[in-house]
């Protein structure tokens, strides 16, 4: 047993500590942020190099480790095959300090949870039979999945404004506050977009990776990853959490819970891996060098497909107005993030399995005509109501091409490829609307959400029309989803109306028009802004903080908490009341 203990714990702390140490000194030295006059340019690089060439070693007797605890050779490949992956690039690079680096980092982070699974196994019967006084905090405080959700974006936000707050995410001579940390991290975990700093300027290269992580985490869900990390390690979910994925998704059976998952990850790495290979072409095709081309294309593909709105350029893609190519495909991975992933997977049995278009589902049907429908409204609004005003300067073609982008994106990702200071306000008070409903459920994007919309569109109208039931493509929507629609509208127009006078409450400088829209993007998580919000202060960054947060998770949120039934001590039923109304 003792010896079984050593092989698990010595490899991961050897590697904790020399490859530990090697990622942080990397880090600093790479980035300027050790004092040369304390220490010296050589030491330090042959230390480097030592630990580059240590580094290999280290990963290979924790495979070693892995192999000699694996029950066998199938145990061991399902269980760390990872690891060789990792291994076999550093043998190919030996000696290469930064490919090195890289690949320490992520196998440090796989040893990690390789040693919490190696927890979980030695101590699985002694926490069965010790269930009662071994309890998390979570379940101990029998927390609610809508909880547990805010919860997990907390953390991820803490961990973030962390990371931002840090020497190393800064470029050389610029310091990054706690405020603007905090700002940014809420704002890349919330998928908003909104940023006091210019990212470009502001934010060095790690510092934009680690925006690029939390706007990936923010946008698939934290609980998402952390489930489809766990099917990926080959460990068994907690009942609890299988319950709470399945609520979450609305899924029935832990069969299609895990297939749902599965698909999740899997439409996220190919949308953004094409994504990314046509950016990189087509910022390569605008002159920048293929490195430099990569970086940008993969950037702005998650960025895209998360529906964040972060941009590597302080114009965000204004230099890029005319380039068919880029907005093409930020359009599609925008329309494709928001759509849904429930809508991608009977998008993608219509395209490879020939699946007829009318047998999609009714929530398919309602997401796809509300989307184009909007989006062709608000196009067409913009060309005509700019075309000799913002749009005066371009021709048909292009006028017609950036309507087009500016009605895809002001829903859900924040992109513009025009200054939103030169549109008409009636345009801007357009652009709100539709900020506020949003992309649609189960998506990477924010707002109400379509469906919501669509739902009291179709009230109204049965309204008007004297009938009594919401119907559908000759479906009837069920009461309680009509109340909860109509619920999550009123709350968020009541969130949103008290954020804007709080806000013209703190921020006097600014006008109405600039803070109402400020406040609609941020609850939207949109990311549209008319350049007041490196000018906030202290305490309205903070409001807008908080106002990110809700929209990203309040929507969910109250689905969730108005769909739970509680339980009744008694079948009471009170009688009708006639109330008057109108």
């Amino acid at each position: 047993m003792n010896t079984n203990k050593l092989y698990q714990k010595l490899p991961f702390l050897l590697e904790l500590f020399f490859n530990g140490f090697f990622i942080f000194l990397y880090s600093f030295y790479n980035n300027n942020k050790i004092e040369t006059n304390l220490v010296s340019p050589q030491l330090i690089e042959s230390t480097l190099s030592t630990l580059t060439f240590l580094a290999p070693v280290l990963v290979l007797l924790s495979i070693i480790s892995f192999y000699i605890k694996s029950e066998d050779v199938d145990d061991f490949f399902r269980k760390y095959v990872f690891s060789i992956i990792v291994f076999i690039p550093m043998l190919v690079t030996y000696g290469d300090t930064e490919f090195t680096f890289w690949l320490a980092a992520v196998h440090l982070f796989s040893s990690v949870l390789s040693l919490y699974d190696i927890k979980q196994t030695n101590k699985k019967d002694r926490m069965i039979r010790q269930h009662d006084t071994n309890l998390t905090i979570i379940e101990r405080l029998k927390l609610a999945p809508a909880q547990i959700v805010i919860l997990s974006f907390s953390g991820i936000i803490f961990i973030g404004t962390l990371l931002l707050a840090l020497p190393i995410s800064a470029v050389d001579g610029k310091t990054i506050s706690l405020v603007d940390a905090f700002f940014t991290a809420t704002s890349a975990t919330c998928v908003t977009g909104l940023s006091t700093l210019s990212l470009a300027d502001s934010f060095s290269f790690i510092g934009q990776i680690i925006v690029l992580v939390l706007i990936q985490i923010g946008g698939l869900g934290f609980m998402t990853l952390s489930s489809s990390m766990t099917i990926l390690l080959g460990k068994s979910m907690a009942v609890k959490n299988q319950v709470m994925m399945q609520d979450l998704l609305e899924i029935s059976s832990f069969e299609d819970l895990v297939a749902m998952i599965m698909d999740i990850i899997k439409y996220t790495l190919v949308i953004e891996m094409w994504g990314g290979i046509i950016l990189t072409i087509a910022f390569s095709f605008e002159g920048y060098e293929f490195g430099e081309a990569l970086y940008y294309g993969f950037f702005h593909s998650i960025s895209a497909f998360c529906n964040a709105g972060f941009s590597l350029f302080n114009n965000s893609l204004e230099g890029f107005a005319t380039s068919p190519l880029i907005n093409s495909t930020v359009s599609i991975l925008i329309m494709l993030g928001g759509f849904g992933f429930i809508v991608l997977k009977e998008l993608e049995s219509i395209l490879f399995r020939r699946r007829k278009l009318v047998n999609l589902s009714v929530h398919s049907k309602i997401v796809l005509v509300t989307n184009f429908v909007l989006i062709a409204l608000v196009a067409i609004y913009i060309f005509f109501g700019e075309f000799l005003h913002a749009l005066s300067d371009y021709s048909v073609w292009e006028q017609a091409q950036m309507a087009l982008f500016q009605s895809i994106t002001t829903r859900t990702a924040g992109f513009n490829t025009m200054p939103l200071n030169n549109l008409h306000q009636h345009s801007l008070y357009l652009i709100c609307l539709v900020m506020f409903i949003g992309a649609s459920p189960g998506s990477t994007g924010g707002g109400i959400k379509t469906t919501t919309f669509a739902i009291l569109f179709q009230s109204v109208k049965a309204t008007l029309r004297g009938k009594d039931r919401v119907e559908f493509f000759d479906r009837t929507v069920p009461n309680q989803v009509v109340v909860r629609a109509t619920a999550i509208i009123v709350i968020s127009l009541i969130i949103v109306s008290f954020f804007i006078l709080l806000l013209m409450r703190l921020e006097t400088e600014h006008s109405f028009l600039a803070l109402f829209f400020e406040v609609v993007s941020a609850f939207a998580t949109v990311g549209l802004s008319l350049g007041i919000t490196p000018y906030l202060s202290v305490a309205g960054k903070l409001a807008m903080v908080v106002l990110m947060f809700i929209g990203r998770v309040g929507p969910l949120t109250l689905a969730l908490a108005i769909g739970q039934k509680r339980e009744s001590d008694g079948k009471i039923e009170y009688p009708d009341g006639r109330i008057l109304i109108g």
